[in-house]
């Protein structure tokens, strides 16, 4: 069977080209990404991911904003089709306002000559989407539910200590076990954080009127808030709050829970009348020291976490994976150890930078828009008016944060991989 999980017995000092941690959306298409391209990797996850699906399926708490990138990756990797016969949404239109000030910012896919401005999917599509091809790949072997207890370097390999398994060793360890990366930890990483004080709560619901295919966004005083086109009249939304309302977002009924985000939207949908699960995390962006240390990479959240106000953090994961994927097949073509420091830096030098970019740019709009008392707000008033006329501006930067800002990887790219 492919992609199949194993068994433990036999496991201890056996040799593996790649070891991923964790199968999340970006875990996933790393390994599947080598899989496909004949490098022998074990991945690692917590518990089995479930692949049944039901049309009927409520929506799920936490939504992706898929760009063009990421659109062609998953299909290069064979698992858009699995997206397709789930549930997706493209959308066609973004509409920026503020609260204070009469501006507004309208951005078209049609103005941009494309089809749509991205998909909105749930995490668990994807991941499931990914998955299905994880087991159809004969290069892939998946071991769910074993704690790692220990991770060592030496004679050009990652020795990995599992509990009651023993060591097993491999040419490269990629650590995407999410923010509070164990990988990161035993690698003795360290990191570079700001504690945003503020929080996401997020979830799907049903409002009075059309989304119209369009993710609208307004910034209030106590942060962001945003619809995000899920089809019909259901959107997901994003409020951002203070860190200090969260458990009182989280403990409102649903009845006053839709009164409080109809007003925080402005009533741009009419009234919300239908509310389905949701839930909250606090917001801190994290940036590796090093992605890379010999034998050792780290991709998706186990290297950086952003404000996601721009829907960036899987987008950037997903080139993460494209990009090491890329680097550690041009190293086996070329005979190269894959695991050495001078292939993987080629992977570091590649994206931390652009992730570093897209971090603080985030956190700029975040200052501009934070409704305080000062100069922003008087610079803000033309700014937004001034903004929206800029046409071949705005295609510009829609253009950027679409399709990628730096040299993309071959997997981001139209063609099937060689």
């Amino acid at each position: 069977m492919s992609g199949e999980s194993i068994q433990t017995e036999g496991l201890k000092n056996s040799v593996w080209d790649v070891v991923v941690v964790g199968g999340g959306m970006v875990g996933a298409a790393t390994a599947l990404g080598l899989g496909q391209q004949g490098i022998k990797v074990l991945l690692l996850e917590n518990k089995p991911v479930d692949l049944q699906w039901s049309s009927e399926k409520p929506y799920q708490v936490r939504v992706s904003a898929l760009t063009r990138a990421s659109e062609k990756i998953l299909k290069n990797l064979g698992a858009w089709a699995g997206i397709e016969k789930r549930r997706y949404h493209p959308f066609t239109a973004m509409h920026v306002w503020d609260e204070v000030t009469p501006g507004e910012v309208h951005f078209s896919a049609q103005d941009m000559n494309e089809p749509n401005l991205g998909y909105t999917v749930e995490n668990d599509v994807i991941q499931a989407a990914l998955w299905e091809q994880v087991e159809a790949c004969d290069m892939i072997k998946v071991l769910f539910g074993v704690n790692i207890e220990a991770l060592d370097f030496k004679n050009n390999q990652a020795w990995l200590t599992l509990e009651n398994i023993g060591c097993l060793k491999t040419e490269l360890v990629i650590g995407a076990d999410g923010a509070f990366s164990k990988i990161r930890q035993l690698a003795n990483i360290g990191l570079d954080t700001h504690d945003y004080e503020q929080c996401a709560v997020v979830g799907c619901v049903r409002t009075e009127l059309s989304n119209q295919d369009t993710c609208w966004q307004r910034y209030t005083q106590n942060g962001p808030f945003a619809f995000l086109s899920m089809g019909d009249n259901v959107s997901s939304i994003a409020w951002y709050l203070p860190m200090d309302k969260m458990q009182w977002a989280l403990g409102l009924s649903d009845e006053e829970f839709a009164k409080e985000i109809s007003q925080a939207s402005d009533y741009r949908l009419g009234q919300v009348v239908e509310v389905a699960e949701r839930g909250a995390f606090p917001l801190v962006r994290r940036h590796a020291e090093h992605y890379v240390k010999s034998n050792l990479a780290l991709v998706g959240d186990a290297a950086h976490t952003i404000h996601p106000q721009a829907g960036q953090g899987v987008n950037l994961g997903l080139l993460d994976a494209a990009a090491l994927v890329e680097v550690i097949i041009n190293a086996k073509d070329a005979s190269k150890r894959w695991g050495s420091f001078s292939v993987l830096r080629k992977y570091e030098r590649w994206r931390r930078g652009d992730n570093a970019l897209v971090q603080r740019s985030m956190e700029g709009f975040d200052w501009l828009f934070k409704q305080d008392a000062s100069l922003k707000t008087v610079f803000r008033k033309p700014f937004l008016p001034m903004a929206n006329k800029l046409t071949f501006v705005k295609n510009w930067l829609m253009g950027q944060a679409l399709n990628g800002r730096e040299a993309l990887p071959r997997l981001a790219k139209n063609f099937p991989k060689s």
